[in-house]
């Protein structure tokens, strides 16, 4: 047994122990649950993946470099939800408003 493992095994044991209220005379069970836990963790990380390898998978977004690189960006959009262009006429027609509103009769 390697020192890290036997170092992990350790410290999961000690784990158990604790969140089982710290029994007395039952160190094996715990040592032994933290083995079987780490032989559990070992079999699984050497398991080789199932999934076919990325480059296998089709790109979510197609990205141009060619004239039509603009057009193809997202448009960005304001914290409540409109495009620039909407939000920046909202707020000169809102200031439009004020200003007629203010004006003396």
């Amino acid at each position: 047994m390697t020192d890290a493992r036997k170092e992990w095994i350790s410290k999961r044991a000690y784990s158990i122990w604790e969140e089982a209220g710290r029994p007395h005379g039952q160190d094996n069970e715990h040592w032994e649950q933290a083995v079987r836990e780490r032989d559990e963790f070992e079999r699984v990380a050497l398991v080789p993946e199932t999934t076919p390898a990325k480059s296998a998978k089709k790109p979510l977004i197609q990205i141009s470099k060619g004239k039509d690189a603009e057009a193809a960006k997202p448009k960005k959009k304001t914290a409540n939800g409109e495009k620039p262009a909407a939000a920046a006429k909202a707020v000169a027609k809102t200031k439009s408003v004020k200003a007629v509103n203010s004006k003396p009769i």
